[in-house]
């Protein structure tokens, strides 16, 4: 058996009952790395030697945490003690940080092993870094958690570290075949992760199974996992939301024809018409955006011009441009837009969406359009993304599951059923 395909869980049950150790685990996983590298290009920095260490030490371990022996990448815009975390940017390439951020220590104390730095884009923004899709590399893996979700994708860890100012967790996932939860804003302690956007960042985790995306989230939150009432299934609501004309047939065909499999499976499915308080979410992310990243990096402006790329040079001049009365009219709209989406939760447990406009496009110039996540993350609210069919590629399609603010166990809980339909024959 190839140990590097197990899943999270799978990997600490199969640790437990003693079928595998850590170190075969963590073996499997760096054959895998050495094999594809060179061409999927996922990671910054790794350090075999370090994460087989650790891994018999986990082997010789009287306790054994929640993730005890779990290889992990970690986005390189969060800080590790053992590693550089350079932002995606030559400005900070040799960086070292004195200590782990606290979702790398909640991780490593539960258990999971840290193997590298993971490729992100350009301070988590839209600049592309080197990684490919690693189910054609001619194609983007999307951004800007580009290196954890291709390594994730293509077997080379169970899980990796990510994060979400606009669409940087979902996408990647919709691209690359994987599952990801963005959580609801300020659901997980931000502490030693690059900040961009106070008002939308948020941190994650991909995974190739919901069941994974929950034990992460009970790590990071320090809870316990909660199931779906037995015998019964999460009421769906598609929505096809304001931009719904801009996905592509394949992307459209993928959220209908998984409402018709969840109805043939039983679920009570709905669909809901955008109020049109969501018209202009998608602009009003872009200001909010624009405004506070300007805010969060003019250091690297003011002091480092010459090695930023054009385009995110670009970005902070449209934030120095964006007004304050912009900026809270654009806030406004948000919390308007809220209101109403809160009137959606009384008689369903999740809506379901675009994950991105399709399958990866081609190129590596770019990272994809984060439109399809543009007001959800505005809207603060958590997310798991569900791959489901492939497109006119033959790449991955995913649908994207969307439910009330901080009731992220409930999200989970559902989209654990919901995935349960999708994912069958």
């Amino acid at each position: 058996m190839q140990l590097n395909k197990l899943t999270a869980s799978e990997i600490v049950e199969f640790l437990r009952t003693g079928a595998a150790s850590a170190e075969e685990v963590m073996q499997d996983c760096f054959a895998r790395i050495r094999e594809h590298e060179p061409v999927i290009r996922a990671f910054t920095i790794l350090d075999e030697e370090l994460a087989i260490s650790r891994a018999r030490k986990a082997d010789q371990a009287m306790v054994k945490g929640a993730l005890h022996g779990v290889p992990f990448a970690v986005k390189d815009i969060i800080d590790t003690r053992d590693f550089p975390t350079g932002w995606g940017s030559p400005i900070y390439a040799s960086e070292r940080p004195p200590r782990n951020a606290s979702c790398v220590e909640l991780f490593m104390q539960a258990g999971a092993i840290p193997v590298g730095k993971s490729v992100t884009t350009e301070f988590a923004c839209f600049y592309p870094g080197k990684t490919v899709n690693p189910h054609n590399p001619d194609h983007t893996p999307g951004g800007s958690s580009s290196g954890s979700a291709a390594a994730v994708a293509d077997h080379m860890v169970p899980l990796g570290f990510g994060s979400q100012t606009a669409a940087s967790l979902v996408r990647p996932a919709a691209f690359c075949g994987i599952f990801t939860y963005k959580p609801s804003h300020g659901q997980v302690d931000p502490e030693g992760v690059m900040g961009l956007s106070p008002s939308l960042d948020s941190l994650g985790v991909l995974a190739r199974s919901v069941a994974d995306l929950k034990l992460c989230r009970s790590v990071l939150c320090r809870r316990p996992t909660v199931k779906f009432p037995s015998g019964s299934f999460p009421r769906v609501a598609l929505m096809r939301g304001p931009h719904w004309d801009e996905c592509s047939v394949h992307g459209r065909d993928a959220c209908i024809s998984a409402m018709s499999k969840l109805s043939d499976s039983g679920a009570e499915i709905i669909e809901i018409a955008h109020p049109e308080s969501f018209e202009n979410l998608a602009n009003a992310h872009k200001i909010v955006m624009e405004y506070e990243l300007a805010t969060a990096r003019c250091f690297e402006f003011h002091n480092y011009r010459s090695k930023l790329s054009q385009k995110f040079a670009e970005m902070m001049e449209a934030g120095f441009a964006t007004t304050i009365d912009q900026y809270s009219d654009a806030l406004g709209a948000r919390d308007r837009a809220f209101r109403h989406f809160e009137t959606f939760f009384t008689d369903i447990d999740l809506l379901l969406t675009p994950a991105a406009h399709g399958e990866a496009p081609f190129g590596l110039q770019a990272t994809g359009d984060p439109l399809f996540s543009r007001m959800w993350t505005l809207l603060q609210l958590p997310a798991v993304s569900i791959p489901f069919g492939t497109g006119e590629n033959d790449l991955p399609l995913a649908v994207q599951l969307i439910g009330r603010k901080n009731e992220d166990d409930r999200l989970l809980a559902s989209a654990e059923r919901v995935a349960e339909v999708l994912q069958s024959v």
